[in-house]
């Protein structure tokens, strides 16, 4: 496999968590909302915020999956599109995929914030790596 081949494969990775997440979210929710007696019939923002959190925290996870991860498929593609991809560069992007796995895993089924926290840091940290690397090799 090529280092272009690996860093794009990382961002399908990333899409595969998504996905999974997605999934996650409906099951979880759907299950908790029977749980309830809610309907989407009488579904409110109010009756859905009283969710117990193992059907809340899959869906803020998935909401979270919308915020740093696009910038690392731009990031991403965009060190493939300058000719950049070397092993340095795989070896951060899935780095980057294993701490956000890890972050939704633990968002999803523990939720301690301070963890989360250090997961989600550590993952933007990588991220900004990334970022200032292929600068510095634009120069």
């Amino acid at each position: 496999m090529t280092p272009a081949t690996a860093l794009l494969s990382s961002i399908l990775a990333m899409g595969g968590l998504h996905f999974v997440m997605m999934v996650w979210l409906y099951v979880s929710r759907l299950t908790a909302m029977k749980r309830a007696g809610i309907t989407f019939d009488n579904a409110t923002w109010a009756a859905m915020r009283k969710l117990p959190n193992w059907a809340l925290n899959p869906a803020a996870n998935y909401n979270n999956l919308t915020e740093a991860p696009p910038l690392f498929y731009a990031v991403t593609l965009a060190i493939v599109l300058l000719g950049q991809a070397d092993g340095v560069f795989v070896g951060l992007a899935w780095t980057y995929v294993l701490l956000r796995i890890a972050h939704s895993l633990w968002q999803a089924l523990i939720n301690i914030i301070a963890v989360r926290v250090v997961l989600f840091g550590a993952s933007w940290l990588v991220l900004g790596v990334m970022i200032a690397r292929s600068a510095w090799l634009l120069i």
